[in-house]
């Protein structure tokens, strides 16, 4: 997360923020974890623990969680909060990445 901007710049990338502490975000976790395998390939996911991180939360809104935190090119589009279904993650994915 030091070089985050670096990790989402010229990419289409969906950040998972947990905690090691949240049922939901574990139960995200593997739902993250199927759809890792039928998302589309330019498409990156990355996981931030908001207790080690909670600056990189705060600067993206993060209230609740999980919540899923959608950039493109560096630029954040969009969020999903709560548990969502591979096929909810399918449609926000396009939803937010179909831009340009």
């Amino acid at each position: 997360t030091d070089n985050f901007e670096e990790k989402t710049k010229g990419k289409k990338v969906m950040v998972d923020f947990y905690a090691t502490w949240c049922p939901p975000c574990k139960v995200m976790a593997g739902v993250l974890e199927d759809f890792d395998k039928v998302k589309p390939d330019d498409v990156i996911i990355y996981k931030v623990d908001i207790d080690q991180h909670m600056e990189l939360a705060k600067s993206n809104g993060v209230k609740v969680l999980p919540t899923l935190v959608y950039f493109d090119d560096g630029i954040n589009v969009g969020s999903d909060i709560g548990i969502k279904s591979i096929e909810e993650l399918k449609q926000s994915a396009k939803e937010y990445f179909e831009q340009g």
